[in-house]
């Protein structure tokens, strides 16, 4: 029997270092339900640090995965992140909005770190904050290469997306559907992968700085393998929290806490002096036992262990 029923839904698609991810979820109703989810491991070696370096073996794993859950949505979505994808929020002297979409591309030229002809752009405007005049757009730019290389790979694996996100945004918009109320002022949303976390520093609701750290739960057991003699399966108990050891989250927690530190230096040279009030923990590698308590201690900012699925109900 197929995992994934029928309906007014949208699947999303995660390809990980550890897992090709997927859910489809209806949107018919008055909020998101999730009708499935279904997961199973990414070859070895076919993407390292995030990035798929093997896709003809990547497309084989997520065309097996599609059918092997039955899926029938035709709108599909996937994401990317990591350093080919830049995300800033620019100012703009007043205008109207129809002026500004000539302007943008000029403006990007004077922000996005790549060749624009290099890249794909995408922008949108900001509504007015404070009764300011000045119009402010949160610019995206992410190498062409990239973006061509995913919409193929999906395609290779019979998949026609229909929308390519950015993994900072989804983030964004998971937080602010589950916890509405804690949306306002400066807050990071931090999510602990396998191989990458990321960072994703939120304003009043907008995102003002997104980057990908180089770390995540492996780089723990890594450690663990290492510095205490132990095998890849009691290393992984460690982190499951099925076998005690003090200090665990150090490699994770200090990284994520010396980005929190730059994030905050950001922010500090900004007109409105915010610093970052919370911090709003999810991903597999939050779930290590003692994560968000020793980055809280680290950051020396009030800390958090969040679910993406708080106001989701699933079948």
């Amino acid at each position: 029997m197929p995992l994934f029923g029928r309906g007014r839904t949208v699947a999303g698609l995660d390809i990980g270092s550890g897992f090709v991810k997927l859910a489809l979820v209806d949107h018919g109703g008055d909020r998101p339900e999730i009708h499935g989810v279904a997961i199973r491991p990414t070859p070895r070696g076919a993407v390292v640090d995030g990035e798929v370096v093997e896709p003809g073996r990547v497309a084989n794993a997520v065309r097996e995965l599609v059918e092997e859950t039955g899926i029938r949505s035709r709108n599909t979505v996937a994401a990317l992140g990591g350093h080919d994808v830049f995300i800033k929020k620019v100012e703009l002297p007043p205008m109207k909005e129809t002026e500004a979409v000539r302007v943008m591309r000029r403006e990007a030229g004077r922000h996005v770190p790549f060749d624009l002809e290099e890249v794909r752009l995408d922008f949108q405007i900001l509504p007015p904050r404070d009764g300011s005049a000045r119009l402010e757009a949160l610019l995206v730019a992410a190498k062409r290469e990239q973006v061509d290389g995913r919409v193929a790979l999906l395609a290779e694996a019979g998949i026609r997306a229909t929308a390519i996100d950015v993994e900072a945004f989804a983030l964004h918009n998971a937080f602010v559907h589950n916890y509405p109320e804690t949306a306002d002022g400066v807050v990071a949303l931090v999510n602990v992968g396998r191989d990458i976390t990321n960072l994703n520093v939120v304003e009043e609701g907008v995102t003002v700085l997104a980057k990908d750290l180089p770390l995540g739960s492996r780089k723990v057991a890594e450690s663990l393998q290492r510095d205490f003699r132990l095998t890849e399966e009691e290393a992984d108990r460690v982190l499951q929290g099925r076998q005690p050891l003090r200090g665990v989250q150090r490699v994770v927690a200090d990284g994520v806490a010396l980005g929190i530190r730059r994030a905050a230096a950001y922010l500090g040279g900004r007109r409105s002096g915010a610093g970052i009030g919370r911090i709003f923990l999810s991903g597999g590698g939050a779930c290590m036992p003692g994560m968000a308590q020793a980055l809280a201690e680290r950051a020396q900012v009030e800390t958090r262990l969040v679910n993406p699925c708080e106001r989701v109900p699933h079948r």
